[in-house]
């Protein structure tokens, strides 16, 4: 008995059908038969597997693809990237501005009222030498260097010991401001002027 893929859904749907009624025949035949597609569609599923890996692993070694479109690979364990080295002068020079600048055009006294971890007032220690830090900033004039003196101070409320802050944009090891740092750094990279 031959049935389309149609005629044997809308019987196997029937409430009243029966599978003996085909017979052993056909159900092993059709079973033969999904065996050999399910076999095909492997078959194709290994094919485009292939396919998709030699694509994915496409590089500069193994096709005509240019060396700039290679992937990026990260280095195996075993090789050790070395370490960027600091940029700085030679020959351990120390540098003119690690001392101060000679010339102060402004200089600022910060005062610490309160610890900063607790907020209890705080007193000046008178035996600990006061911090001084430049910062050498781009003006109209065209450069003023600011000095802030910061004084020690302990909290004896919590025991807290330390220095004013600075103000906001200052960093404590670096004596350049933004608009300063910003011209060296254009001057460098952009204007490929050295150091």
């Amino acid at each position: 008995m031959e049935l389309n893929d149609a005629q044997l859904q809308t019987l196997i749907a029937d409430p009243d059908f029966e599978p003996e009624q085909l017979g052993a025949r056909f159900w092993f035949e059709a079973y033969v038969q999904q065996r050999q597609q399910l076999a095909q569609v492997q078959a194709e599923l290994e094919a485009l597997k292939e396919k998709l890996h030699k694509l994915t692993q496409r590089s500069s070694e193994n096709s005509s693809q240019p060396p700039s479109q290679d992937a990026y690979k990260k280095p195996s364990k075993g090789f050790a990237i070395k370490p960027k080295k600091k940029r700085s002068s030679k020959y351990d020079h120390r540098g003119t501005t690690c001392n101060g600048f000679e010339q102060v055009d402004i200089r600022e006294v910060l005062p610490l009222e309160n610890c900063p971890v607790c907020g209890s007032p705080v007193e000046a220690v008178v035996t600990a030498p006061v911090r001084r830090h430049q910062v050498a900033e781009l003006v109209t004039q065209p450069v003023v260097v600011t000095e802030y003196e910061r004084a020690q101070y302990r909290c004896s409320t919590c025991g807290w010991q330390g220095y004013g802050a600075l103000p906001l944009g200052c960093r404590e090891d670096f004596s350049y401001g933004a608009n300063l740092s910003s011209l060296v750094g254009w001057l460098g990279y952009g204007g490929h002027l050295s150091w």
